[in-house]
């Protein structure tokens, strides 16, 4: 009994020594602690589970709506940036065109600046820093370094509107050259005009420019107007065609008033 006792105590002492010092201890001690973190991380996800997919989704939201935001800067900057160098380059081309004082003699000349609105839009019409106070009338002309762009219908104190040529209101008589045969432009909208009572005999063909008459005493003489670009022969004595403006009015900064001095 005693030897037992003896051997009982001798294998405990063995057991104690390896619990302590072999890699046993060391595998039994890390697998508790992943054992245990693992569990306390379930749980923690399984009780926070709807407060995470919370907070991920908001965190989306907020992040999709700064991304738009900062799209909504980029392409407002990149519209500014080149609406300034626009502006830069029509300032001087327009002060090169008031100084040409052989093609506008008989005219007093208002600098403006094209305000695009509503109306450009779906009234084929623009609106104008100028008006009554600055000496602008209805009638007066407006035209910028490449052309005609319309007249003057609407007078305020401080701005006017333009109805430009491509308006169905809007009606001018034009020239070919070198012919200077008359013919009558009306404008259709859709950044069109009609143009009729072109002689069969004038050799009109698409790309052609048609100018002003100067006989209506609101425009100078031979300022280009409409480019042709298609022909319609018709079955009576005159033929028609469709223009397009030579002003591109998408990219109006800054216009000339014209009023004649007479």
């Amino acid at each position: 009994m005693t030897r037992l006792k003896i051997w009982l105590i001798l294998i405990s002492l063995i057991l104690i020594f390896l619990d302590k010092h072999s890699f046993i201890s060391k595998i039994r001690d890390y697998s508790a602690i992943y054992t245990q973190k693992q569990i306390s991380l379930l749980v923690y996800r399984i009780k926070n589970y709807p407060k995470l997919v919370l907070l991920q989704k908001s965190e989306q939201r907020q992040l999709e709506e700064e991304n738009i935001k900062l799209k909504k800067q980029i392409e407002q900057y990149d519209v500014l940036l080149k609406q300034q160098v626009n502006q830069t380059k029509d300032t001087k081309d327009i002060q090169a065109l008031k100084l040409q004082s052989n093609l506008y003699e008989n005219f007093h000349i208002y600098i403006a600046k094209a305000v695009i609105d509503v109306n450009y839009l779906v009234n084929n019409r623009l609106l104008i820093d100028r008006g009554i106070e600055s000496g602008v009338q209805v009638g007066n002309a407006v035209v910028n370094k490449e052309g005609v762009i319309g007249q003057i219908t609407i007078t305020n104190p401080n701005n006017a509107q333009v109805t430009l040529i491509t308006n169905p209101d809007y009606k001018i008589y034009l020239q070919n050259n070198p012919n200077k045969s008359k013919m009558l432009a009306q404008g259709i909208g859709n950044s069109n005009l009609l143009v009729k009572y072109i002689n069969k005999s004038e050799k009109i063909k698409p790309g052609d420019i048609l100018y002003t008459t100067g006989l209506d005493d609101i425009y100078p003489a031979n300022l280009p107007v409409a480019r042709i670009t298609k022909v319609l022969y018709d079955n009576n004595g005159f033929n028609s065609a469709i223009c397009e403006p030579v002003v591109d009015f998408n990219k109006l900064q800054y216009i000339l008033v014209l009023k004649n001095a007479n």
